[in-house]
């Protein structure tokens, strides 16, 4: 026989944010927040068939696209989502900041066509 352990599980996060994006510039401190613990990042490119993306996120409370080292670059291809988790967390302590791009030079600012959805899972 099986046996096994059954518990209530608390909350993984307790904010998401979510963000709609079709600029190359970077979205500032989009956790409203200083400090925190980033679970979960989800990126919606269904929308843009041809182009592959990087969402670059820096650890700051603004950035600069093309400018600020991003501390994430995370790449989906043309008409995909993908979903990207980190099981422990990852702290940040100077609120996060997005930006997406078609190049994979941070540098470049190049950009999709159309709308990327990023939805984030954040303790703040």
């Amino acid at each position: 026989m099986a046996s096994y352990t059954k518990t209530t599980p608390t909350s993984l996060a307790d904010e998401l944010v979510c963000i709609v994006s079709t600029s190359t510039s970077a979205d500032d401190n989009i956790t409203g927040s200083t400090s925190g613990t980033l679970y979960l990042v989800e990126v919606d490119n269904t929308l843009n068939e041809n182009t592959g993306i990087y969402l670059n996120i820096a650890e700051a409370s603004s950035a600069t696209s093309g400018t600020t080292v991003p501390d994430f670059r995370l790449y989906v291809s043309a008409g995909k989502k993908s979903t990207f988790t980190w099981s422990e967390g990852h702290n940040y302590s100077s609120g996060l900041s997005a930006w997406v791009t078609s190049s994979n030079v941070y540098t470049e600012l190049s950009g999709p066509s159309n709308n990327v959805i990023i939805k984030i899972l954040v303790t703040a």
